[in-house]
């Protein structure tokens, strides 16, 4: 682990020195202080943003009028509009500054977990003991704390939640003669039901997948590991979970690299100009929508694209579409893969016990409820007493995933070794057989996490 720590220490420094004073003064937008004698409470997230307007702002604004020392604090919103990966990369940068940390902070939880190792987040044992909803067994979603947790601690509370399968378009498995109704039992099934849309649908593309090191952890988690997974190892194909080691070499990492290429080989998926570029999700919608495309193996957020606010608004996709589970390569089951957001407290905050209380007030049902059903994310609190919720298209489904569902592996350097999974994808799509993939990949993780921290199957 020595090289894992010496690892973190270069990559914390050398941020700080080349990003800090370029990005600092880009990122505090909002960051003010009143002379009235109120507290401040900072906010820092990423924005979605809709026809409606900004859904987070609209729900910290909501719980921010319901809260009892609304008049006694300033609520700050400190708005950070960028990429995914660059936005991980600003709060990192704000988290190790004291004046500009703020107090509150959506993480997305596969980053969380090594932001928590760097120092960055705040411990919420303490806080957490005193608070009821969190400790009666009913009010959160159980399962979903384990995304927050690290080293046998807390540090935040999962907002949402997600799960992962196939968006099927039932016109086009009709034309191929599958049938609305099909659901492949195993890698074979769904392999041959692709070569099927391809004989039969013309100018349809069969199958969709995020790849490649463009696309990041999207790659590595909605793509490539919800197909690795679903191997024989299972739970341990990427992480030893016994040993503690990185799977470097193993028959589930060859079999799914072998599935990513069997599909460019045979012609089943997309160009490769659009699987890899950063657009790809809208690529696929935009198929999907338009008949395009028969399969597509993506997160049960998809909805929310072809909604009214949408980026690809479509009335009939609730009748055109459904979500169906991903299976295991053998046909012994389905897998999915879970994630998703949560809000912590930065470690140098002044107003951590303020924030925790806010971020309470964030989680009650009736603020919560504006936040959840802007989405299409699934909720990591109970709801049952708006079933609303849940009765949104696919929801329901998706919820039911979760039953089989899997998890990143908790360690401080799996965002690093991220970065190698997706780019195995791209090799194994691309320019490499499945060994040769493997191979390299094996070598990367090496060169992160050292080789006595890796294990071979």
């Amino acid at each position: 682990m020595k090289r894992q720590e010496d690892y973190f220490m270069k990559k914390r420094k050398v941020m700080a020195i080349l990003l800090t004073a370029a990005c600092i003064s880009s990122l505090c937008g909002g960051l003010t202080v009143r002379a009235d004698g109120k507290q401040k409470l900072t906010i820092t997230y990423r924005p979605v943003t809709t026809q409606q307007g900004d859904t987070y702002e609209e729900y910290i604004n909501k719980t921010y009028e319901n809260w009892d020392k609304k008049d006694d604090v300033e609520l700050v919103l400190n708005k950070i509009e960028s990429t995914d990966s660059d936005y991980l990369t600003k709060i990192q940068l704000l988290m190790q500054d004291d004046s500009q940390c703020g107090d509150l902070v959506y993480e997305d939880t596969f980053q969380l977990t090594s932001d928590a190792a760097a120092g960055y987040l705040a411990n919420l044992d303490d806080y957490l003991a005193d608070y009821d909803a969190w400790n009666d067994g009913k009010s959160y979603v159980e399962a979903t704390k384990a995304a927050t947790y690290y080293d046998g601690s807390y540090y935040g509370i999962p907002s949402c939640t997600d799960s992962r399968g196939l968006v099927v378009n039932t016109e086009v498995l009709e034309e191929a003669g599958l049938g609305a109704d099909w659901q492949p039992a195993s890698w074979d099934e769904l392999l041959d039901g692709c070569r099927q849309i391809k004989e039969k649908c013309e100018d349809v593309i069969p199958f969709w997948m995020i790849l490649g090191k463009a696309n990041g952890e999207a790659a590595s988690m909605n793509g490539y590991e919800m197909i690795l997974y679903g191997t024989e190892d299972g739970n341990d194909s990427l992480y030893d979970t016994k040993e503690e080691k990185w799977v470097v070499n193993s028959d589930s990492i060859k079999d799914a690299n072998q599935f990513v290429a069997t599909l460019f080989d045979e012609e089943l998926t997309g160009e490769y100009s659009e699987m890899l570029d950063t657009g790809s999700d809208g690529y696929a919608c935009d198929y999907l929508r338009q008949g395009k495309l028969g399969i597509y193996l993506v997160g049960s957020w998809f909805p929310a694209n072809y909604q009214e606010g949408g980026s690809y608004e479509w009335a009939d996709y609730a009748d055109v579409l459904k979500f169906i589970p991903m299976p295991t390569e053998s046909g012994d089951g389905t897998i999915t893969m879970s994630g998703g957001w949560a809000w912590s407290v930065p470690a140098k905050s002044e107003n951590q016990e303020l924030a925790f209380e806010f971020l309470t007030e964030m989680m009650k049902p009736e603020n919560y409820y504006t936040y959840i059903t802007s989405e299409s994310n699934l909720p990591t609190i109970d709801m049952s007493e708006y079933p609303d919720v849940l009765s949104k298209p696919f929801m329901e489904t998706a919820e039911s995933f979760l039953g089989n569902a899997l998890f990143r592996p908790k360690s401080e350097v799996y965002s690093s070794v991220s970065t190698y999974i997706a780019q195995m994808s791209e090799d194994a799509a691309t320019s490499m057989d499945a060994e040769g993939a493997m191979n390299t990949y094996k070598d990367n993780v090496i060169s992160v996490v050292g080789e006595e921290n890796t294990i071979e199957h």
